[in-house]
């Protein structure tokens, strides 16, 4: 999509006084480039995604070289169009006959130069840029794509010493630090690369690009660091810890919990660690073990909110609703952003027949988000409770707001990435009363 940033009147000399005309700007293309995997080379994509930003600069353009009849504006405007539909060759004639015109304007080279660098002209491309830069230095794009020259030509170094100098002219650049982070991928500085792809990313969270590119460096850095863990000692706790998580993560929780508990045998008073074999044994179903392991956990370490959450929330579904309401008022006094223990909180209290007590959870629970799968839930258990307690009215208000979201959540396809890693506050397996609840409301 081409944008036009600029259109700003300017006055140009003309025997008959002053003619006021628009001001066009340059081109500005960032083509969509990805680092091919397992390579420090990006391959540029057949379908180049092409933004463009139409900059001038500021002040006045004395055009001495004009014609009255504004050649150099319908030439400029013959060029940009040329641009926008991806007719490289007309564009370059265009830009060199303005540069031919007025070799003095650096926007008229950098325009030029940008019409090379799409046609692929690279060794012409250069030239031009490098002038334009060398007219005006501060003209932002020139050192960019001075840049994405050098690194097409894996002069990765001049590269990042040309990318950088962007992001100094314009620091709200968020493709320039991301050719800054990719530079530096190239250069196998993936530590490096994460503070240029941060910057990018908080410029441009929604970027695809600058998330592929992020996560790869995260990655690479993640891999280096194991790499190094696994050198120093093959048989250390951690070293079976990160290898469970990443069977936990590939949904091969058998091999996850043998690595936990090798690793629970070598460090048994470490924290943290029978939390994760607990969460591993609630995935399998093995509901004994996990509830073992939670303890186990909390002897440990009483203040461990997470696995108080857990080990409550596991017991008022399964064994003992009045441990598991304790432990769950704990945990949310340690924690209070832990939403979903209102509605397992509720669960408790509806089983220990405390009633007002569960209603006032469940609504607290669907507070927070009245339409995801939790405040489904929430609306069916609290038409349970309000048939129990011969509330007709509210009863069937909240079979009804249950099942629309029932439907609701049957009929949309959640197009989501799968999840790679829960979050410690979260229980080892989603909604895990659900098909309860489906099969109750059957």
């Amino acid at each position: 999509m081409i944008r036009l940033l600029t259109r700003n009147p300017i006055s140009i000399p003309d025997t008959g006084g002053q003619r006021r005309l628009p001001a066009w700007g340059i081109l500005c293309l960032f083509p969509h480039i990805g680092l091919c995997a397992g390579s420090k080379r990006a391959s540029v994509c057949a379908s180049a995604l092409i933004t463009s930003a139409l900059v001038m600069g500021g002040g006045s353009i004395l055009a001495s070289a004009q014609t009255p009849d504004g050649s150099i504006q319908q030439v400029m405007e013959h060029g940009a169009q040329a641009m926008t539909s991806g007719d490289f060759a007309a564009a370059v004639t265009a830009y060199f006959k303005v540069a031919q015109l007025q070799p003095d304007l650096a926007e008229a080279h950098f325009n030029l130069g940008l019409a090379l660098f799409q046609s692929g002209q690279l060794n012409h491309a250069r030239p031009e840029l490098a002038r334009a830069h060398a007219l005006k230095p501060g003209l932002r794009g020139a050192n960019l794509f001075l840049g994405l020259i050098d690194y097409r030509e894996n002069r990765f170094k001049d590269a990042e010493t040309s990318i950088e100098r962007e992001t100094a002219l314009d620091a709200r650049n968020a493709k320039a630090f991301m050719w800054l982070g990719v530079c530096r991928l190239a250069e196998n500085n993936p530590q490096g690369a994460i503070a240029a792809l941060d910057k990018a990313y908080a410029l441009d969270p929604d970027d695809v690009d600058i998330l592929y590119h992020r996560g790869r460096a995260y990655f690479l850095v993640a891999n280096a660091t194991y790499a190094a863990m696994f050198q120093l000692n093959r048989d250390s706790v951690r070293v079976h810890q990160v290898l469970a998580e990443a069977y936990a993560q590939a949904t091969r929780n058998q091999q996850a919990i043998t690595e936990l508990e090798t690793a629970v045998k070598i460090a048994p008073h470490q924290p943290g660690l029978h939390e994760e074999l607990a969460d591993q044994y609630w995935v399998v179903g093995d509901l004994d073990k996990a509830t073992a392991d939670y303890r186990d956990e909390l002897t440990i370490d009483p203040y461990a909110t997470s696995s108080k959450y857990k080990l409550g929330s596991l017991l008022v579904l399964s064994q003992n609703p009045a441990e598991g309401v304790s432990l769950l008022k704990d945990a949310l006094r340690g924690d209070p952003s832990l939403n979903d223990a209102h509605y397992y909180l509720g669960v408790g209290l509806a089983a220990t027949e405390q009633s007002t007590e569960a209603i006032s959870e469940f609504k607290q629970a669907i507070s927070v988000d009245p339409k995801n799968d939790r405040a489904m839930s929430s609306y069916f258990r609290l038409a349970q409770l309000y048939h129990r307690l011969h509330q007709s009215d509210e009863a069937q208000t909240a079979m009804q707001n249950f099942l629309r979201l029932r439907a609701e959540s049957k009929a949309v396809h959640d197009d989501r990435a799968a999840q790679i890693a829960r979050k410690r506050t979260e229980l080892p397996v989603e909604n895990p009363d659900r098909a309860a609840i489906e099969g109750g409301a059957g």
